[in-house]
């Protein structure tokens, strides 16, 4: 389908597109709850789409199947029971609960009298079971509070329960974690925010005031993830969400809040739709059922977690909020207008980002955040990467016994000498986060111990790593993933200090300092980019470091470009300082101690 999304009606019809042609799809695979919440799951994550859609006549939902495949639960009370051991259907019902606050009598009626008892019977069931603490609160302010508005019965200690409990997930300056971690992605925008401005429509004035002005300030940071082409920065879980990215922005306008911002509608236009345009044009749906696959720029499970059931891809649908926007909306009429200007740099204490917004692509260096769950899938490739970038997406590792089906882009990797077994960065026991740079402390099998130095540098950045072995090991630092890649059409451009690779689509390149590293090559497997399904390359440096303290420095730079431009540059280090300077600045980094 090759629509403009211009109008509401284009993108009602990708919407459409996007809808599964029936429940036959839910056999492509698995998830960690039963077969009976993936089916509940796989109708109510069409709502945040239908519900919008048909807000202006919401009579005309009875006529679409999905709604008539729900209602036929509730009519003949067959719902499955909300217990703790189910909760996966608390995070369903928000969006039920987000429609009796802003419909209110008008999709209660959409429901006999008899239907409508047990439906408000069994939302209350909510109350009764227990939540992890995270975003999972706002299932309960969502449900309660559509409950409270709507006239219904509903809990106002639990409502007051979890509001509290997201307070305590409060930082600053806009910013929430996702519980009793360092994960600070995605969740913040299309989980805490999004919610949080649902709910300020039909909120007390006090709490509306509460989550408008938190969102506000977390849109000013916010927008350092997008480049200019309308991708978002591949980082975190949760990815195979895919435009659900966007849906903060599309909750700010929804709820007005975009006013306050500071920047204007057509700004924010142009963010949701480049941004969907972008997605528009990926093979993310499948050609015959028509559902959003599990993946990211293509179907790859190998992206998946185990709460993503078939169905689960259609959180991104929370986007289509966009639809309760009739066709005479002043969104819809505004002009389209660029990103708004941005500084090259910015420190983001809150994410431990220092984000380069550079002409190509936007790229966070990461000095902060690790995921502390050990079952999350993949979670040293989606958090413990030094670098992200919107142009390159990341890798994910196929086989830690092999060196070339690890995950090595944006990485420093190590394997006890002879065993080809490798580890990298995951947990990350220290920071320090400068204007100029991040630093990080962590180990690999707690006996290697290493601080790394990320510092911007012109269209690149430079790493530096102090590591301690007590025993030998195999090293190995990648650059940025290029795609399609091939040693069979393609070959490296080796130095005794440096690679840089080419292809159709870029360049991409490492350069050792300090140390004196062997430049190689690393050629990875199909799928294993969250981007591309072909084969890809990563430039390596690789050392074999000997007990004792050693120095490793770098140069890591890539983009569309096939012509590479290395600053001038040079690394100094004295026993308490790096000094690093090119043709265009100089700096001084004073060492750290953990």
């Amino acid at each position: 389908m090759n629509l403009e999304l211009k109008t509401r009606e284009e993108l009602l019809s990708w919407m459409c597109a996007l809808i599964p042609k029936d429940q036959a799809y839910l056999e492509q695979s698995g998830a960690s709850y039963t077969k009976e919440i993936r089916e509940i799951e796989s109708v109510l994550r069409s709502f945040w789409a239908l519900i919008p859609a048909y807000s202006g006549a919401l009579t005309d939902l009875k006529r679409e199947p999905l709604f008539q495949a729900f209602k036929q639960l509730v009519a003949s009370e067959k719902l499955p029971k909300i217990t703790t051991e189910n909760r996966q259907l608390a995070v369903e019902v928000g969006v039920l609960g987000y429609s009796l606050g802003k419909y209110g009598s008008a999709f209660l009626e959409l429901f006999s009298k008899q239907e409508q008892t047990y439906l408000l019977t069994w939302l209350n069931q909510i109350n009764q079971i227990q939540f992890p603490m995270g975003n999972w609160y706002f299932f309960l302010v969502l449900v309660n509070g559509g409950l409270k508005k709507a006239g219904c019965p509903y809990s106002e200690e639990r409502l007051s329960f979890a509001l509290a409990e997201i307070e305590k997930l409060y930082l600053e300056d806009g910013w929430y974690t996702d519980g009793l971690n360092f994960q600070r992605d995605y969740y913040v925008s299309f989980a805490f925010h999004f919610y949080g401005l649902l709910y300020s429509q039909f909120c007390d004035e006090s709490l509306q005031i509460r989550f408008v002005e938190r969102a506000v300030l977390f849109a000013k940071d916010f927008v350092y993830w997008f480049d200019a082409t309308g991708r978002s920065l591949p980082y975190g879980r949760s990815l195979t969400y895919r435009f659900a990215h966007v849906s903060f922005w599309c909750a700010l306008i929804v709820s007005d809040a975009w006013q306050q911002t500071g920047f204007s509608l057509g700004t924010i236009k142009g963010i949701i739709l480049r941004h969907l345009r972008f997605w528009q044009k990926q093979p993310i749906n499948m050609p015959k059922e028509q559902n959003l696959s599990i993946g990211y720029g293509y179907q790859n499970l190998l992206l998946s977690e185990d709460y993503n059931a078939p169905g689960s891809p259609m959180w991104a649908f929370k986007s289509f909020v966009l639809l309760e926007l009739d066709e005479n909306h002043d969104f819809w009429q505004v002009v389209e207008e660029l990103l708004p200007k941005k500084e090259a740099l910015v420190l983001q204490r809150h994410s431990g980002f220092h984000i380069q917004s550079l002409p190509e692509q936007t790229v966070a260096l990461s000095s902060l955040q690790f995921c502390g769950n050990p079952r999350l899938y993949h979670h040293q490739e989606k958090y413990s990467k030094f670098a992200y970038s919107t142009y390159f997406g990341f890798n994910l590792t196929r086989n830690p016994e092999n060196v070339n089906d690890f995950a090595l882009d944006s990485a420093l990797v190590f394997s006890l000498h002879g065993f080809d077994q490798w580890r990298s960065r995951e947990a990350i026991t220290g920071t320090s986060l400068y204007e100029t740079h991040g630093v990080s402390h962590w180990s690999v099998w707690n006996q290697v111990e290493v601080v790394s130095y990320l510092i911007p540098w012109e269209e690149g950045h430079i790493r530096i790593h102090e590591i301690t072995t007590p025993f030998t090991v195999e090293s190995a630092e990648g650059g940025f993933p290029l795609w399609e890649w091939n040693p069979k059409y393609q070959q490296p451009k080796l130095t005794d200090t440096s690679c840089m690779l080419t292809s159709n689509w870029g360049y991409s390149s490492i350069e050792a300092y300090l140390t004196p590293r062997k430049a190689a090559v690393s050629a990875q497997g199909p799928n294993s980019n969250i981007y591309s399904c072909e084969k890809n390359g990563i430039p390596l440096l690789t050392a074999t470091l000997s007990p004792g303290t050693h120095t490793l420095a770098a140069y890591v730079v890539g983009g569309i470009r096939n012509q590479l431009q290395h600053p001038n540059l040079q690394i100094h280090e004295t026993k308490d300082t790096f000094v690093i300077f090119s043709d265009q600045k100089k700096i001084e980094i004073k060492k750290e101690r953990f």
